[in-house]
Protein backbone atom coordinates (compact mmCIF):
# COMPACT_ATOMS: atom_id res chain seq x y z
CA UNK A 1 0.00 0.00 0.00
CA UNK A 2 2.87 2.41 0.76
CA UNK A 3 4.23 2.04 -2.77
CA UNK A 4 0.84 2.90 -4.24
CA UNK A 5 0.56 5.98 -2.02
CA UNK A 6 4.03 7.09 -3.14
CA UNK A 7 3.06 6.46 -6.77
CA UNK A 8 -0.06 8.62 -6.44
CA UNK A 9 1.89 11.40 -4.70
CA UNK A 10 4.60 11.39 -7.38
CA UNK A 11 1.99 11.35 -10.13
CA UNK A 12 0.21 14.39 -8.69
CA UNK A 13 3.52 16.26 -8.34
CA UNK A 14 4.53 15.38 -11.91
CA UNK A 15 1.13 16.38 -13.29
CA UNK A 16 1.21 19.75 -11.51
CA UNK A 17 4.83 20.27 -12.61
CA UNK A 18 4.00 19.50 -16.24
CA UNK A 19 0.87 21.65 -16.18
CA UNK A 20 2.78 24.59 -14.68
CA UNK A 21 5.42 24.26 -17.40
CA UNK A 22 2.82 25.21 -19.98
CA UNK A 23 2.29 28.60 -18.36
CA UNK A 24 5.85 29.85 -18.95
CA UNK A 25 6.06 32.65 -21.50
CA UNK A 26 9.42 34.04 -22.58
CA UNK A 27 9.82 36.19 -25.69
CA UNK A 28 13.57 35.68 -26.10
CA UNK A 29 16.07 32.85 -26.11
CA UNK A 30 15.36 29.27 -27.13
CA UNK A 31 12.95 28.81 -30.04
CA UNK A 32 11.12 26.04 -28.20
CA UNK A 33 10.88 28.11 -25.02
CA UNK A 34 11.28 27.08 -21.41
CA UNK A 35 8.40 24.59 -21.42
CA UNK A 36 10.19 21.75 -23.20
CA UNK A 37 12.54 20.61 -20.44
CA UNK A 38 9.88 20.38 -17.68
CA UNK A 39 7.58 18.48 -20.05
CA UNK A 40 10.40 16.09 -20.98
CA UNK A 41 10.79 15.36 -17.26
CA UNK A 42 7.14 15.45 -16.25
CA UNK A 43 5.61 13.00 -18.74
CA UNK A 44 7.99 10.09 -18.00
CA UNK A 45 7.64 10.80 -14.28
CA UNK A 46 3.86 10.50 -14.61
CA UNK A 47 4.20 7.23 -16.52
CA UNK A 48 6.69 5.73 -14.08
CA UNK A 49 4.72 6.81 -11.01
CA UNK A 50 1.54 5.36 -12.54
CA UNK A 51 3.41 2.07 -12.94
CA UNK A 52 4.04 2.11 -9.18
CA UNK A 53 0.28 2.33 -8.62
CA UNK A 54 -0.60 -0.38 -11.13
CA UNK A 55 2.33 -2.75 -10.48
CA UNK A 56 3.48 -2.29 -6.86
CA UNK A 57 6.30 -4.54 -5.72
CA UNK A 58 8.72 -4.84 -2.85
CA UNK A 59 8.56 -3.86 0.78
CA UNK A 60 8.84 -0.30 2.05
CA UNK A 61 10.72 0.49 5.24
CA UNK A 62 9.67 3.94 6.40
CA UNK A 63 12.40 6.08 7.94
CA UNK A 64 12.49 6.89 11.63
CA UNK A 65 10.35 9.84 12.75
CA UNK A 66 13.49 11.92 13.38
CA UNK A 67 14.54 11.55 9.74
CA UNK A 68 11.09 12.43 8.50
CA UNK A 69 11.15 15.60 10.65
CA UNK A 70 14.56 16.54 9.18
CA UNK A 71 13.25 16.00 5.66
CA UNK A 72 10.18 18.11 6.35
CA UNK A 73 12.37 20.84 7.87
CA UNK A 74 14.59 20.82 4.77
CA UNK A 75 11.52 21.00 2.54
CA UNK A 76 10.21 23.95 4.58
CA UNK A 77 13.56 25.74 4.19
CA UNK A 78 13.49 25.19 0.41
CA UNK A 79 9.92 26.51 0.16
CA UNK A 80 10.90 29.44 2.38
CA UNK A 81 13.82 30.15 0.05
CA UNK A 82 11.50 30.53 -2.93
CA UNK A 83 9.27 32.86 -0.91
CA UNK A 84 12.11 35.04 0.46
CA UNK A 85 14.31 35.18 -2.64
CA UNK A 86 12.65 38.28 -4.10
CA UNK A 87 12.08 40.25 -0.88
CA UNK A 88 15.52 39.56 0.63
CA UNK A 89 17.63 39.37 -2.51
CA UNK A 90 19.78 36.49 -3.70
CA UNK A 91 22.74 36.71 -1.29
CA UNK A 92 20.75 37.02 1.94
CA UNK A 93 18.15 34.39 1.01
CA UNK A 94 20.90 32.03 -0.18
CA UNK A 95 22.88 32.60 3.02
CA UNK A 96 19.84 31.58 5.06
CA UNK A 97 19.24 28.55 2.83
CA UNK A 98 22.81 27.28 3.07
CA UNK A 99 23.12 27.91 6.81
CA UNK A 100 19.79 26.31 7.71
CA UNK A 101 20.24 23.28 5.45
CA UNK A 102 23.72 22.78 6.90
CA UNK A 103 22.30 22.81 10.43
CA UNK A 104 19.42 20.49 9.48
CA UNK A 105 21.89 18.01 7.96
CA UNK A 106 23.81 17.92 11.23
CA UNK A 107 26.61 20.39 10.60
CA UNK A 108 28.04 22.55 13.34
CA UNK A 109 26.06 25.81 13.45
CA UNK A 110 29.14 28.05 13.20
CA UNK A 111 30.44 26.07 10.20
CA UNK A 112 27.03 26.23 8.52
CA UNK A 113 26.89 30.00 9.05
CA UNK A 114 30.46 30.41 7.79
CA UNK A 115 29.68 28.36 4.69
CA UNK A 116 26.63 30.53 4.04
CA UNK A 117 28.68 33.73 4.47
CA UNK A 118 31.24 32.49 1.93
CA UNK A 119 29.01 30.73 -0.59
CA UNK A 120 26.09 33.18 -0.91
CA UNK A 121 28.09 36.13 -2.31
CA UNK A 122 30.29 33.74 -4.31
CA UNK A 123 27.25 32.21 -5.99
CA UNK A 124 25.76 35.65 -6.65
CA UNK A 125 29.03 36.77 -8.27
CA UNK A 126 29.19 33.59 -10.35
CA UNK A 127 25.63 33.84 -11.63
CA UNK A 128 25.34 37.62 -11.94
CA UNK A 129 28.83 38.74 -12.90
CA UNK A 130 30.38 35.72 -14.64
CA UNK A 131 27.41 33.98 -16.27
CA UNK A 132 25.39 37.16 -16.88
CA UNK A 133 22.23 35.93 -15.14
CA UNK A 134 20.81 39.08 -13.52
CA UNK A 135 20.04 38.52 -9.85
CA UNK A 136 19.05 41.18 -7.35
CA UNK A 137 21.75 41.76 -4.78
CA UNK A 138 19.33 43.60 -2.51
CA UNK A 139 15.73 42.50 -2.39
CA UNK A 140 12.55 44.51 -2.51
CA UNK A 141 12.65 45.10 1.26
CA UNK A 142 15.88 47.08 0.98
CA UNK A 143 15.08 49.18 -2.09
CA UNK A 144 13.17 52.44 -1.68
CA UNK A 145 10.10 52.52 -3.90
Amino acid sequence: MSIRILGVALFVIAALYTRQAGTYAVTFGDVLGPTVFPIILGIPMMLLSASLVVFPSGQVDWPAPQRIRRQLAALAVLVGYTITLEPLGFPLATFLLIALIGIILGGAPWRSLLLGVIMAPALWALFDQVLGLPLDFLGDLFVAH
